[in-house]
């Protein structure tokens, strides 16, 4: 199957140009039964990538219709039928050749649609069921394609028919100047058949693959990467900028229809679960106005960066390195309380000098840095500001100082005490390590750098595998890819970096 979607999305993008996007994603949302929007001016071709999906399916029916003001139900669920009112008094509707009959339906213009046809289109969406009359029936449609140049208004209405379209894409002109010009050079009928019947999905095998994907497991680290992505959306986070956003509402039902979304993506691979790098699809699920996307697109690449790229392989390394450290340090030093005498500050740079003679009450004041700078014998001159019992300056002396003791001074005839206070503080003392403590670090140093060995190896193959995954993903892009990629390589790095670290340790270790 995965051969054959590869080709499918190949011949489904042929001759639209910038268009790749869409048609993939338009194929995963015809697959999961899902609803796709198209928003974009007219001429960008919305109608004829509604075309070229129905070529996806066997036997498809199609049905479009451009939505005017006054367009009624029957133009699009199909007339009243006359001979069922007349003949049995039932009120049915013809649905041949209708949306009720078809396996791919587009609408353009679709906001212009009324009421009645908006709540009527909700339950056939949400539901695949149309009510006929009395009668309830379920009809083939596998992809509902809406499109139009405008965003819906804010009535509750409209925000109930727009939350059901899950995939939400914009079309726009023609941008890469290459590009434009094939498209002038272009001469082929763009509505062609460009899928060959072998390559087309039959009933058959989109109901096997629908049963496939209820099997699908979507493992508690993707289920954490969704739910951070919904907290980053919901809490406003930043969108790459500093200040916050409004917060973006993604209903229950539409994450609902995510996680099926991103199953079938599991089932088209091949594979059995879902992976982090499907996730990348949310970026076209999540965002409900234009001004939206750049942040979506922001949140949802940076949460698979950092949930899909081992970073807790560096975290665990590193925190084994810093135990390490820890005890290596605790092995050749301890800390112990010792009992320290230091000077006062008064006012943040005066020492205050207490007389040795009991009768002398003046308060003195010196510059700290004065007496800093004196060792023990040394004589300067210093400026003393004198103070009286009150606090008031009473007058101030610049006398010669000795620096008698490490505390005391005599300035011109008296004797001063600096006066200091005791305290007691910790402090680092170097000890002998045992050779029992160094063999045993040894060892545990050598097992951390013989596991980031083992990671960086482990990477490594990830990464390849990535790389792989890169060409080969039918649904994401490579540069969405590149991301998990880089992510990889930075925690390749960090392990990288912490092996060099655990080496100096240890040799650091053999040295003592």
């Amino acid at each position: 199957m995965y051969d054959r979607m590869q080709r499918l999305l190949k011949a489904l993008s042929t001759d639209l140009l910038e268009r790749e996007e869409a048609v993939r994603l338009g194929v995963l949302a015809a697959m999961a039964a899902e609803s796709l929007f198209l928003l974009g001016p007219p001429g960008t071709g919305k109608s004829l990538i509604a075309r070229r999906l129905q070529q996806a399916f066997r036997g498809a029916k199609g049905f479009s219709y451009l939505m005017g003001r006054f367009s009624t139900p029957d133009e699009v669920f199909g007339p009243l039928s006359i001979r069922a009112l007349r003949a049995e008094d039932r009120y049915e509707r013809v649905i041949e050749g209708y949306l009720p009959d078809a396996d791919v339906v587009f609408l353009d213009e679709i906001w212009k649609a009324s009421p009645p046809i908006q709540n009527a289109l909700l339950t056939a969406l949400n539901e695949r069921r149309y009510r006929n009359g009395s009668e309830e029936i379920a009809i083939p449609m596998k992809v509902f394609v809406g499109a139009s140049n405008e965003l819906p208004s804010e009535d509750e209405e409209a925000a109930a028919f727009w939350d059901r379209f899950l995939v939400r894409l914009v079309v726009e002109p023609i941008q890469d100047t290459d590009a434009f010009s094939r498209l002038l050079d272009e001469t082929g009928d763009p509505y062609r058949t460009v899928v060959d019947e072998e390559t087309r999905i039959s009933q058959e095998e989109f109901d096997a693959l629908r049963s496939a994907e209820a099997s699908v497991s979507i493992p508690e680290p993707v289920i954490a990467l969704i739910s951070a992505i919904r907290t980053s959306l919901t809490d406003g986070a930043a969108g790459g900028g500093s200040e916050p956003s409004p917060p973006i509402y993604v209903s229950d039902r539409r994450w609902k229809k995510i996680a099926s979304l991103l199953r079938m993506s599991a089932v088209l691979h091949g594979r059995d679960r879902v992976e982090p790098i499907d996730c990348a699809i949310i970026k076209a699920c999540a965002w409900s106005t234009v001004a939206d996307r750049p942040r979506v697109e922001h949140v949802v690449a940076e949460q698979i960066a950092a949930r899909s790229g081992h970073g807790e392989i560096a975290d665990e390394l590193d925190e084994r390195l810093t135990a390490l450290r820890r005890a290596y340090a605790e092995s050749v030093s301890e800390i112990v309380e010792v009992d320290r005498r230091r000077p006062v500050l008064y006012r943040d740079e005066y020492y205050r000098l207490v007389p040795t003679d009991e009768t002398n009450t003046e308060l003195c004041l010196v510059w700290h840095g004065d007496i800093d700078e004196l060792g023990t014998g040394d004589e300067a001159v210093v400026d003393l500001f004198i103070y009286d019992a009150q606090g008031q300056l009473v007058g101030s002396l610049q006398p010669h100082a000795v620096r008698e003791e490490e505390w005391r001074v005599r300035a011109g005839n008296e004797r001063y005490d600096i006066e200091t206070i005791e305290e007691r503080v910790t402090s680092e003392r170097h000890r002998g390590i045992t050779p029992e403590e160094r063999d045993r670090l040894a060892r545990q140093i050598a097992a951390l750098v013989e596991s980031a060995e083992a990671r960086l190896h482990e990477l490594s193959d990830e990464q390849s595998r990535l790389e792989d995954r890169a060409r080969r993903h039918l649904f994401v892009a490579a540069a969405d890819v590149s991301v998990v990629i880089e992510s990889i390589r930075t925690t390749a790095r960090r392990t990288g970096e912490i092996r060099l670290l655990a080496l100096e340790l240890a040799g650091e270790v053999q040295g003592i």
